[in-house]
């Protein structure tokens, strides 16, 4: 099945689960090119949660995966961040007998997943990203993104009292 609409892909219709018996499951597929999650704008966001009614609410489980575009931390240029999250958690009802808004049904039955996915997908954020392995990162003399092209200025000349370092580094 898939989720309840394009204009807001986490917010769904899980009422008539709530009104089965414990075991009862059902599985909502996500496919969305670009999708707002709070403050984060997400590409290709992919994947399935399956809710199984529980005496307590719904428990959901899943995998979702999205994009997001961050900037590298070495040469600042932006690109696309991959995130991955797996959902696992225990959705109660009736909402009074929750400790955690984020994770409680409302009376309507519209689940609102936007709040605790978007927590995931920040979490899934890396600290400092890098956009490959192999970058160069910015000239530390003039700036220059050293993955674009090599800087042609002469090497900035050591301080004397730091010689003794330079000869660690280049053992390395």
């Amino acid at each position: 099945m898939n989720s309840s609409s394009n204009r807001h892909p986490l917010r769904l219709n899980v009422g008539f689960l709530l009104h089965q018996g414990v075991g009862s499951n059902r599985s909502f597929d996500f496919d969305h090119p670009s999708v707002r999650i709070g403050e984060l704008e997400v590409a290709d966001l992919r994947g399935s949660i399956r809710f199984s009614r529980t005496s307590q609410g719904l428990y959901a489980q899943g995998d979702l995966q999205a994009a997001t575009t961050v900037d590298c931390v070495r040469c600042l240029e932006a690109f696309s961040q991959r995130l991955e999250i797996r959902l696992d958690d225990l959705f109660v009802f009736p909402p009074g007998q929750a400790s955690d808004p984020l994770l409680t049904i409302p009376e309507t039955g519209i689940l609102d997943l936007n709040p605790l996915v978007r927590e995931y997908l920040v979490l899934d954020v890396p600290l400092r990203p890098v956009c490959r392995s192999a970058c160069k990162g910015l000239c530390p003399e003039c700036g220059n993104n050293l993955n674009l092209e090599p800087c042609s200025h002469p090497a900035a000349e050591v301080d004397p009292r730091l010689s003794g370092l330079k000869s660690l580094i280049s053992q390395s």
